[in-house]
């Protein structure tokens, strides 16, 4: 999608692996009162730890401006990223105004895919530091923050067997006590130690005594060991990944960019097995190519057939469609002039030009056909000129948010005022070969001179006027 220079963005952040949802909160606020500070902010949200896969070390602050804000969104996101550094204990980043299709993420993503989970940490600082090195990368991060502390359960599968446990009611009684759940207050009366490895177990076996289950040591069953272990392990196609995010500074282009760092991080050449694969907005770029190509190859094909049976004729769509790559000529200047580039919006625009091209090119055609036939006329610039005007107010993005939409308008208004100019000369050039063509081709065929045409609507030839006296 096209950059946006709306009135709202957000603020995502992270503080460092392990830490409390109360320290999250406050670095939270601290945030938002910063922001609150801005001339241009109206209002702040804050939300910690919720959502997908929330963590209690991420939240996000979402950001509204004033409506009719001088600096425009850009020059405030570029002046909070510095500004917003300086906060200790936590990791902000930008995350850009809001697209129409929904909330807007780091375009690139790069996924670091690999079998040892140590080796791919150092594969991913790697490419971490050739996504840095590029130009026109943007608060480039990745999704492994470090080490937490943790407690190494080993269960001995045979003892467990035989004290009447499984794993998985050892993790449930451990469960409740990392996770905070609390059903009630208990005080025991053997007098327990609090140490985990003589956490009792309930057993499937039941105790004689009392009908109740026996209970079981954990150190009885399983080895308690400290140490540390990652906050989160991601996987994708099977495999552990970790993954880095970074944003497009204005005034590159999203592809270029993503070109720039694929390249770096060919040179830096990761260990045999270990790969980087492109997702987010990079991924469904190349995707959408692959689509808009496919559309347009059958937008062609259809209009062909329709226009072949139509016109009664296989040569005369051909002198139709041929002013469908010449709108292309349009599309490119009017991205020239605009500092536009490919994306989402012009592509759609290019699809519905398409449509306005071919139907240039009909009421031409059929112009001429009408003039042979019966002498009558159509009016063809006007339906053209009528599209450019009702296009303008999109194309010049004003108001919030306008960017969005505006390349579509663009490429069609560019589209449209070469394919309307080249037409008139093209078009006609081209019908005339392609049917002294299709006249000599009949004459071969039926022997009828070619200087005899037939003529629609009279379902016999008529002579070509005499010159002369």
């Amino acid at each position: 999608m096209p950059d946006v220079n709306g009135d709202e963005f957000s603020v995502a952040y992270r503080t460092p692996p392990g830490s409390r949802l109360d320290y999250t909160l406050d670095k939270g606020r601290e945030i938002a009162t910063f922001l609150m500070k801005q001339p241009e902010t109206d209002f702040a949200y804050l939300s910690v730890g919720g959502g997908f896969r929330g963590t209690p070390n991420q939240g996000n602050v979402f950001v509204a401006l004033k409506h009719g804000h001088e600096r425009s969104l850009f020059a405030i996101q570029a002046d909070l990223r510095e500004k917003l550094r300086a906060i200790p204990g936590v990791r902000p980043q930008i995350m850009g105004q809001s697209s129409i299709f929904g909330g807007r993420q780091q375009p690139i993503i790069v996924n670091v895919q690999g079998p040892e989970a140590s080796r791919l940490k150092i594969a991913a600082e790697r490419t971490l530091e050739a996504v840095k090195s590029v130009p026109g990368v943007a608060e480039p991060n990745s999704s492994e923050d470090g080490d937490i502390p943790q407690l190494d359960v080993r269960v001995d599968r045979q003892e467990a067997w035989r004290a009447g446990l499984g794993v998985g009611s050892v993790a449930a009684t451990l469960q409740p006590l990392f996770n905070g759940q609390r059903a009630t207050t208990w005080e025991d009366p053997q007098g327990f130690s609090q140490d985990v490895s003589s956490l009792p177990v309930a057993s499937s076996f039941t105790d004689t005594r009392n009908g109740l289950p026996s209970m079981v040591p954990l150190s009885q069953v399983a080895e308690v060991r400290a140490g540390v272990g990652p906050q989160q392990i991601e996987r994708r196609m099977l495999e552990q990944q970790v993954q880095i995010r970074a944003g497009v500074l204005p005034g590159y282009a999203m592809g270029d960019v993503a070109d720039a760092v694929q390249k770096a991080i060919e040179t830096i050449g990761l260990p045999p097995g270990y790969h980087a694969v492109f997702t987010g907005d990079v991924q469904n770029l190349e995707e959408t190519k692959g689509y808009v190509l496919s559309a347009l190859f059958l937008a062609v094909v259809f209009i062909y057939l329709i226009l072949a049976s139509l016109f009664g004729s296989f040569l005369q769509p051909l002198a139709i469609m041929i002013a469908l790559p010449l709108s292309f000529i349009g599309v490119a200047l009017a991205l020239l002039f605009t500092r536009g580039n490919m994306n989402v919006m012009t592509m759609i625009g290019i699809i519905m030009l398409m449509g306005l091209v071919t139907k240039n090119g009909i009421l031409l055609v059929d112009f001429t056909n009408q003039l042979r036939a019966e002498g009558q006329g159509r009016a063809i610039i006007m339906t053209t000129v009528a599209m450019i005007f009702g296009m303008m107010p999109l194309a010049l993005a004003l108001g919030a948010g306008a960017e969005a939409r505006a390349p579509m308008a663009r490429a069609v208004i560019g589209g449209l005022i070469t394919s309307t100019l080249l037409t008139l000369f093209v078009v006609p050039v081209m019908y005339t070969f392609l049917d002294d063509l299709g006249s000599w081709v009949s004459a071969r065929l039926t022997g009828v001179p070619h200087d005899v045409r037939p003529v629609a609507g009279t379902g016999g030839p008529i002579p070509e006027p005499a010159t002369g006296d």
